[in-house]
């Protein structure tokens, strides 16, 4: 049997430049299947203001205002995208009256994050369905239903929604699940323990060969290296001793579970940006390949599987 490749990236949360690389990755890894591990989404959305004689202001640190001509507003709408944040260009006004509305802030956000998750579905009909690659995409904790419906039926014939279910890519198994166990932010996708492990149980049943399945699960496994975040205070601030940053796991004993009792090839997870490690949960390989969206630098990790093992694996940065 011949080796099968995998590039697996997670959490981009929007990054346009990120995701651009995503793709543009293919002609250079040759992968078999490309999967994303969810996290699509962005979390913030930056007000761009009119100036008086046709320029526009923003406030990229949050407190000075930067002036900039017209000519110059596409550039700092990519910026802001390249970082996976959302722009509105919008009178001051009308940002106040949003402020007093969440519900309706809630809503302009929604609709531009669904937006460029409409633009990502169309670079890859455009880059990547030509080249049948499969690419499967996950959702995570921080996305939404909405987003899941979209990429469920808006999605080109080489998009693969593995969402609760087990897909098959060429010669392995892909088992999906975009829940993690519950965060100190109450994200959309949290779930209680028992709870997720209700939901890893259901999805268990559709397993047909746990030595050729490959587990794509948002939440890392608890007591691994994947799963080291830093310790939050009652303001949600990290806490330092004596110079350090303290860490602790925050992973999922229901998907350590998982792992313990199927034994699959290997596993794929990403949730925690911090923790980009390899590592092993009674014997079966499992990666988190971390990720730094905000500067732009993409992480990733190639994985090649040969038959019911793990051959190799590297992580890459772009």
């Amino acid at each position: 049997m011949a080796r099968f490749r995998v590039y697996f990236v997670s959490d981009l949360h929007g990054s346009e430049v990120c995701f651009r690389k995503f793709l543009n990755s293919a002609p250079v890894y040759a992968p078999d299947v490309m999967i994303y591990g969810g996290d699509i989404l962005g979390k913030t959305l930056v007000p761009i203001f009119p100036d008086d004689g046709g320029g526009y202001r923003w406030y990229p640190t949050g407190h000075a205002a930067q002036h900039f001509p017209a000519e110059e507003l596409a550039a700092v709408e990519r910026r802001i995208a390249d970082s996976g944040r959302y722009s509105l260009v919008t009178p001051p006004e009308e940002w106040a009256r949003l402020q007093k509305s969440p519900d309706e802030m809630e809503g302009v956000f929604q609709r531009l994050a669904l937006e460029r998750l409409r633009h990502w579905i169309a670079l890859v009909r455009e880059r990547l369905t030509p080249k049948k690659i499969p690419v499967v995409m996950n959702v995570g904790n921080d996305d939404t239903n909405e987003a899941l419906d979209l990429i469920r039926a808006e999605g080109p014939e080489n998009f693969l929604v593995p969402e609760g279910r087990v897909i098959r890519v060429g010669p392995y198994e892909i088992f999906g699940c975009g829940y993690a166990n519950m965060t100190p932010w109450h994200c959309p996708r949290d779930l209680d323990e028992a709870d997720l492990q209700k939901e890893l149980d259901r999805t268990r049943s559709q397993i047909g060969n746990p030595k050729r399945t490959l587990l794509d699960i948002h939440a890392p496994p608890f007591g691994t290296a994947l799963d080291m975040a830093p310790e939050l205070d009652a303001d949600f601030k990290p806490q330092v001793v004596a110079g350090n940053l303290l860490m602790h796991h925050v992973g999922s004993t229901s998907v350590r579970e998982l792992l313990e009792s199927v034994h699959p090839v290997a596993g794929l997870f990403g949730h925690i940006h911090e923790s980009k490690a390899a590592d092993e949960v009674a014997g079966v390989p499992v990666f988190n390949p971390g990720s730094a969206y905000f500067s732009g630098q993409l992480q990733g990790l190639l994985v090649d599987l040969e038959e019911d093992h793990v051959a190799s694996h590297l992580f890459v940065l772009g």
